[in-house]
């Protein structure tokens, strides 16, 4: 698995997740394990091996873990909360 440092990445591991039949599969390099729009984002890093939470204050999102707004972290969330938005779902 390929860390995910930057937005890209993490844009990289959401469509991962999404296409996969298992999307708590530790094959996925960021698994979603809560939700709550334009609020926070509880994920699992699979590369990491822990938790991470992305706080959105204002519509910007904020990784606490690498306390920054331009990580892997951040770009899944961005894509969670844009198909979230777009499709009022997560999931396909």
């Amino acid at each position: 698995m390929v860390q995910c440092d930057t937005l890209d990445q993490g844009t990289a591991a959401f469509m991962q997740w999404l296409s996969s039949e298992d999307k708590q599969s530790v094959k996925n390099p960021i698994i979603l394990k809560e939700f709550a729009n334009s609020k926070y984002c509880l994920i699992h890093d699979n590369i990491l091996g822990h938790d991470v939470i992305v706080e959105t204050q204002n519509g910007v999102p904020r990784c606490k873990n690498c306390n920054a707004d331009d990580c892997g972290h951040v770009g899944f969330t961005i894509c969670l909360e844009q198909k979230y938005d777009n499709d009022g779902t997560i999931f396909d």
